[in-house]
This record gives structure tokens, sequence and C-alpha cells, in this order.
């Protein structure tokens, strides 16, 4: 898990992250700081055994943690935050060691985590499941607030 390390140690990384959690600080519905990150990463571990789908861990993990890095720019414009998040991932993960293969592998994955995930195949199906089930609607204090429709609402643990 070096390269997966080494994100969390990379300066912009560590600086979007921070801008998330200071725009998130009022924030009533799911916040999008390192808990729901890692909270994605172990989800998509865990369909990666169950499923024996054979992905990388450090794949799983790079896409996770950066998944939502875009939401810092989205809170200040109006650009969605997976496109941004794209864009601000690309030189975290060559600064980080991985390839241009994984690279692509990864941005992909990022790409349609809040969009076609559903219909996609391998990383980017995991991340986009994992997001989804990473959410404690059956715990939330704001349920009848949030946005999600209610049969998309997460009644309990899945993984």
């Amino acid at each position: 898990m070096d390269r997966v390390n080494a994100i969390l140690a990379n300066e912009e990384y560590k600086d979007w992250m921070e801008q998330i959690r200071t725009s998130e600080k009022e924030r009533r519905f799911c916040c999008h700081g390192i808990d729901h990150c890692l909270d994605v990463a172990r989800i998509g571990m865990l369909m990666n055994l169950e499923e024996k789908l054979g992905l990388e861990p450090e794949l799983i993990y790079a896409a996770a943690l950066l998944h939502d890095i875009g939401r810092a720019v989205s809170y200040q414009t109006s650009e969605e935050h997976h496109l941004a998040s794209v864009r601000n991932s690309r030189s975290i993960l060559l600064a980080t060691g991985f390839s241009g293969k994984e690279t692509e592998l990864i941005l992909e994955a990022i790409s349609k985590h809040n969009t076609t995930g559903k219909e996609a195949e391998g990383l980017s199906y995991v991340i986009y499941r994992a997001d989804k089930l990473s959410r404690r609607c059956f715990d939330c204090e704001v349920y009848d607030e949030c946005y999600w429709k209610k049969d998309e609402k997460n009644k309990g643990v899945v993984y």
C-alpha cells in the first residue's frame, strides 16, 4: 500500500481534503472526508474479495481516496464534482507512482462513480456501488430531508 500511503501524504491531496472539510463544516447530510473515502475503499475491497473480481487493492484504495476530491471545486463553482475529481486526481496519481494505464483506469472509475458506474464493470462498478453502499441512511438524523429517493436509501448494512 505504499502508493496509497503516498496519496495520503501528498500535499495536493491533503489540501483538497482540507478544503472539503472546511466547506462541509456545517453540512447536515453525508460528508465526504477521509472516513467516507476509507469506507468506500473497504467496502470495495469486500466486494472485490466476495465477488472474486481480482482487482488490485491499491487501485481500489486510490480510486476511493480520490473519487470526491472535486467537491472542493464544486462547492465553489457549478462544476460537477466527479469531473473535477478526475481533473484534480491525475497529477496526484502520477506523482505517487501509478502508471499511465493504472491512472486511466482509476480516472475512469472516478468519472463514473456517481453517474454511469451502475452499468460499468470492474473498478468503475466497484467504486460506484461502494460509494452508494457507504451511506448510513438507516441511522441518519436528516433522513427525511435527504434528496436521495426513498428506495435508494440504505436500510441496513450490506458489506
